[in-house]
């Protein structure tokens, strides 16, 4: 889930991508900002958690992860919040992830918050 955060995709990619499971989000990982169609801030719930990573190694398949810290929330001139996240993968590798949201629809990643984690194709 090398790039930036987390940022939220149009409504017309979206519901192809949509997996939620009880409580558990399920974070997108691309590698890079520029492998994606141009973004649209929207509600979670009409689209999916997508996050670029920034440090560490992809994961090769889909997978769990516990967000270790959350850091850099400050939102810019937007309202839009650039968060860094560490997340400790279930093979307890971790990886560094931005995610690029609205703090008015979707909150940020909370330390202890377990989410699936599956990388973008």
């Amino acid at each position: 889930m090398l790039g930036a955060g987390a940022a939220l995709t149009t409504p017309a990619v979206a519901p192809a991508l949509i997996q939620s499971s009880a409580g558990q989000r399920t974070l997108y990982v691309s590698k890079s900002v520029r492998s994606l169609p141009p973004t649209t801030f929207v509600r979670t719930r009409d689209c999916l958690e997508l996050v670029y990573l920034t440090k560490g190694r992809m994961p090769t398949q889909a997978t769990t992860a516990t967000v270790l810290a959350d850091t850099d929330c400050a939102a810019d001139r937007n309202g839009i919040s650039h968060c860094s996240n560490i997340l400790r993968l279930a093979s307890g590798r971790r990886i560094t992830v931005r995610h690029d949201h609205s703090m008015m629809n979707d909150p940020c990643l909370k330390p202890g918050e377990h989410v699936r984690v599956r990388v973008l194709r």
